[in-house]
């Protein structure tokens, strides 16, 4: 995933990944946004309070 990103220029991405017939595993595309509010109010604001961050920063490590 480090060298897609590299390759594209990008900071951050939401891969989709799943399984082939053959129980492979494959990615299968790159998102510029993640879902998470799956996940709740609580933990959905500091994944995107973190994201946020690291976009405004992208220079510095997460």
């Amino acid at each position: 995933m480090r060298a897609y990103m590299d390759a594209f220029g990008l900071v951050f991405g939401a891969f989709d990944f799943g399984l082939d017939a053959d129980e492979r595993p494959r990615m299968y595309e790159c998102n510029p946004n993640g879902q998470c509010a799956f996940c709740g109010d609580t933990i959905t604001e500091q994944i995107a309070t973190a994201l946020a961050g690291h976009l405004q920063h992208t220079g510095e490590a997460p």
